[in-house]
């Protein structure tokens, strides 16, 4: 195994898309995979019928559904069953809000304030007061990634909830800032399960 790829964190997730904990792969045969746990599961994860392995800060997706088959403190044996596709990563949605700002791309000097609904790999939605157009494009203050990040994003739609809520999409995102992004999105997750 190379040490490019013992360095690349990876979010444990069952099916009802929950971060479960986060580890390192140690090493890898055939469809086994050697994971050490770096945080600890609110669950025996050997009882669960599948679970999602997905990489977190790695420019280059690499996922897999399978079982947990063996754990013992730390160290986990993960069978992967069938590689998961890349666009499930950027459909993968997490309720996070935060307070922000949008940046129109035709004048630098227009800025909104806004909240975030949720967030995944290919996009975001936002609360805003003022009426957004589909079509329209702005930058958004990611300020959940470490560090914060400014991406282009395009307005889809307003959401049928009335609540001037709009679904956006990343555009042209460097593969950087969507391994931030998701790294983020998977931390987030995990904290948040963790307090329930």
């Amino acid at each position: 195994m190379s040490n490019k790829l013992q360095k690349v964190r990876f979010a444990i997730v069952n099916d009802e898309r929950h971060t479960l904990a986060t580890c390192v792969m140690l090493s890898q045969q055939g469809q086994n995979k050697q994971l050490k746990l770096l945080t600890y599961p609110n669950t025996d994860l050997t009882a669960l019928e599948h679970v999602n392995l997905f990489s977190l800060n790695s420019t280059e997706f690499m996922a897999w559904r399978g079982k947990i088959t063996r754990q013992r403190d730390e160290q986990v044996i993960f069978f992967a069953e069938e590689q998961i596709d890349q666009n499930f990563r950027r459909h993968l949605r997490i309720n996070m809000d935060f307070d922000t700002y949008i940046y129109s791309l035709n004048n630098n000097n227009i800025r909104y304030k806004v909240k975030s609904n949720d967030i995944s790999c290919g996009g975001v939605s936002i609360f805003s007061n003022v009426k957004l157009s589909a079509g329209q494009r702005f930058e958004v203050v990611i300020p959940c990634t470490e560090p914060p990040i400014i991406v282009p994003i395009e307005v889809l739609r307003m959401l049928p909830d009335g609540q001037n809520l709009y679904a956006c999409q990343f555009i042209n995102l460097l593969p950087q800032e969507e391994a931030l992004i998701q790294e983020s999105i998977f931390e987030y997750d995990l904290r948040t399960n963790s307090k329930r």
